[in-house]
């Protein structure tokens, strides 16, 4: 698997977890130091799935540039 492939896999499963990640985060609290899961919005969701993508594929040396809109249209890399 080259970086590119694993950074549009990451970004696949991004786009397919993010509407249930705050679900998961609750019921992993066991697993987390979030205090306040209720208050997580998707917006800031977004942005740390998008923030750990980027920071993967910048130990890579490549500049991924996915923002948060490429979540929510499905956008991956071959595709912008």
């Amino acid at each position: 698997m080259t970086a590119i492939e694993l950074l549009n896999k990451l970004t696949e499963n991004a786009i397919e977890h993010r509407c249930k990640a705050k679900e998961s985060i609750k019921r992993n609290s066991h697993m987390n130091n979030c205090e306040f899961p209720d208050e997580i919005n998707q917006n800031d969701i977004d942005a740390i799935l998008v923030d750990f993508i980027n920071k993967i594929a910048s130990n890579y040396m490549i500049d991924y540039a996915l923002c948060t809109d490429d979540l929510l249209n499905n956008r991956l890399f071959n595709n912008r």
